[in-house]
């Protein structure tokens, strides 16, 4: 059996629910979902709230789908004053790009737990593509609908990492899709709204119906937040949903019933914004569906999972375990992620010892993932590899590399190749050949990050510290280029920043050129294998974010006090901004900052799940998106890890990226 994403969301859409003004809409449903015997949140133990306002889009229409809007950042300020009054801590966001909202996102999901209340709002632009809600940053032109796949925020994955949280309830609400988009410059792009969203426990409430769009209003605010601020003022009291029909009721009303808002709900407790006033309006509600409750059952295929006692065990395995929740709850969404999750270990342990030439204990296991999953797409693929005795030999089997000139190949060995001046490049350092497993090992990163596979990397050198404003000032003046901006912070032995791939690479090519080596960004897997320098935890120093300050610059508490800006890294770098190079510990391979510090641009092409381009370069000049590796100086912990990554257009510029170089042998 397969387990696709698709059927993922579509079992744990409990109820979808429009919002009217009546007890019965058209077509039957109810406007609301509560249950009399369902969790009352009031007291809950914390509330927080993330509020993004993004109205300052480019104002020229010229080669951007989206134009500016006015309202947002009133809407943000208005909302992020009501939550405060109703007892919310809010995180707050205007015209926020893609990095600063990515970071808001993390620093909110990270502090939601078990008895939260979170609340995520938005009011900007938003788009749906091939069934996929984006919500826009400012800060880049949006040529065309392949860019916004790949540069906006993923609402989906928002609601998603809500749920991971585990929280009573989630409350997200879009006040978004503010204008119709051109037809010539949309193609491949929704024009007709936002899609629908359900996550387990959550309301998702919308500006406006699918296929319309939401109006950004003549006053301070946007119609639909303008009328919710007076329900959520004048309603305090009420259950959340009534609060969305009195919006739904006034948004309709001023709009002569042109915006319809909407919500979505699988949430069957009771909350009120501030102290329920009793029992809700008389609606006739049908019941919602009884669900057996599986909880305790799945920490223990948790456990089993963690142990690896996939299907074999003293005391159970997790595939019995989870599959007697199926047998309870036929569509619960976490036990088939986990059957998910023990197909894609088995593939990956096969792998490796196909990789390692022991073929009958991939066998072994081969057996062990057809009972997970007899139509498993990898069955065939692995059981050809196994019988025709395929293997990779690992590089470091390979004959020694012969010298060249001074450069004896010796790993660890640290070297510089002269100039045609005279002069010095960067510092390099011979890597060993070797094979690693490259991915999100540990575990709570990201979908990006998978899957976990096995990758052999030939020898080569990169550079001991990430390349500073003194190299490649060398390069500008030698060749005439703009030498890029430090903001005040510093040059010299700095990371230089502000720097594209163009750039990059250019300079790559430059110092080929003066010193008949072959010099060039690393490739992702060459990137990941010497940032993990022989471990497999979350970072080179171990699995505690809170060891970083003696091995990287991040956001720490130094930052913290310059930003007041939460989920840190609880330790103290000294650097606010950028730091010097080398000033922290190396890793095992004797490498510097390569977490931390600036963004990386990497030579591959970047994709949402690896299959391959992570080990090679990319060949084009222009097009698709460039991987990033490393984090930067105001990144948190969820991104500072050895298997962290980010894209951008080889255009791109920011002052939290950098390069490191490789050079070939």
């Amino acid at each position: 059996m397969n387990y696709p994403k698709i059927l993922f969301k579509f079992i744990t859409l409990l109820a979808i629910i429009s919002l009217s003004i009546g007890p019965v809409l058209a077509d039957g449903r109810g406007p609301g979902g509560i249950a009399e015997n369902g969790p009352n949140i009031e007291a809950a133990s914390q509330r927080i709230a993330l509020v993004i306002g993004n109205g300052g889009y480019p104002k020229s229409r010229r080669n951007n789908l989206f134009g500016p809007l006015n309202n947002p950042p009133n809407d943000a300020d208005d909302m992020k004053a009501m939550l405060e009054r109703y007892g919310f801590k809010v995180l707050l966001v205007k015209d926020g790009n893609r990095e600063t909202m990515e970071e808001a996102i993390d620093d909110f999901t990270e502090q939601l737990q078990d008895d939260s209340v979170g609340l995520f709002y938005f009011a900007g632009h938003g788009v749906q593509i091939e069934g996929t809600n984006y919500l826009i940053p400012v800060g880049q032109r949006f040529r065309r609908a392949k860019n916004v796949k790949f540069h906006a925020i993923n609402a989906t994955e928002v609601l998603e990492m809500m749920e991971e949280a585990g929280t009573q309830v989630n409350l997200m609400i879009l006040d978004a899709c503010r204008e119709h988009l051109p037809v010539k410059k949309s193609r491949g792009l929704s024009r007709l709204g936002l899609v629908e969203m359900t996550a387990t426990g959550t309301i998702v409430a919308y500006a406006s119906a699918p296929g319309k769009t939401a109006s950004d209003g003549g006053g301070r605010n946007g119609v639909y937040t303008q009328h919710l601020l007076n329900a959520m003022n004048n309603g305090g009291g009420l259950p959340i949903y009534e609060v969305f029909q009195h919006t739904g009721a006034a948004v309709k009303n001023a709009t002569n019933d042109v915006q319809n808002p909407w919500i979505n709900s699988s949430f069957y407790g009771q909350f009120c914004f501030g102290p329920c006033r009793g029992k809700q309006s008389n609606v006739v509600i049908p019941p919602p569906p009884v669900r057996p409750d599986v909880s305790q059952l799945l920490r223990t295929c948790e456990r089993h999972f963690q142990a690896n006692r996939l299907t074999t065990g003293r005391g159970g395995t997790a595939l019995v375990c989870y599959e007697e929740v199926l047998q309870q709850d036929k569509h619960n969404a976490k036990a088939l992620k986990g059957l998910e999750n023990i197909e894609a270990k088995y593939v990956v342990w096969i792998e490796s010892f196909i990789k390692r030439g022991r073929f009958n204990t991939a066998k072994q296991y081969l057996a062990n993932l057809r009972k997970v999953n007899p139509e498993s797409p990898k069955l065939v693929e692995l059981e050809e590899r196994i019988q025709s005795g395929s293997s990779v030999v690992s590089p470091s089997q390979l004959s020694p590399l012969p010298s060249t000139n001074n450069n004896v190949f010796r790993a660890g060995k640290v070297f510089r190749d002269r100039l045609k001046d005279g002069s010095f490049g960067p510092e390099m350092v011979w890597v060993p050949a070797g094979d690693f497993r490259m991915g999100d090992i540990q575990g709570g990163g990201y979908s990006s990050e998978q899957p976990v596979h096995w990758v052999s990397v030939k020898r080569f050198g990169i550079g001991k510290y990430e390349v500073t404003f003194a190299e490649y000032d060398k390069f500008a003046e030698a060749t005439g280029r703009e030498k890029p901006n430090d903001r005040g912070w510093g040059r010299g032995n700095r990371p230089v920043i502000l720097v594209s791939w163009d750039d990059a690479t250019a300079y790559a090519e430059w110092l080929s050129q003066q010193t008949s080596r072959r010099y060039r960004l690393p490739t992702e897997a060459e990137w990941e294998y010497t940032a993990r320098a022989g471990t497999e935890t979350a970072r080179y120093w171990g699995n505690d974010p809170n060891d970083a300050c003696r091995y990287a610059n991040v956001r720490d508490k130094t930052l913290q006090k310059a930003k007041d800006w939460s989920s840190i890294h609880h330790c103290t770098d000294g650097y606010v901004y950028t730091a010097p190079v080398g000033r922290f510990k190396p890793n095992n391979f004797g490498l510097f900052d390569m977490l931390g510090n600036v963004w990386e641009w990497t030579c591959s092409e970047y994709e949402g799940k690896y299959t391959g381009k992570e080990n090679m370069c990319i060949s084009q000049k222009s097009g698709s998106l460039r991987a990033l590796r490393g984090g930067a100086w105001y990144y948190g912990p969820r991104l500072v890890r050895a298997a962290g990554r980010s894209r951008d257009s080889h255009g791109y510029r920011n002052d939290n990226v950098g390069l490191r170089l490789a050079r070939l042998p």
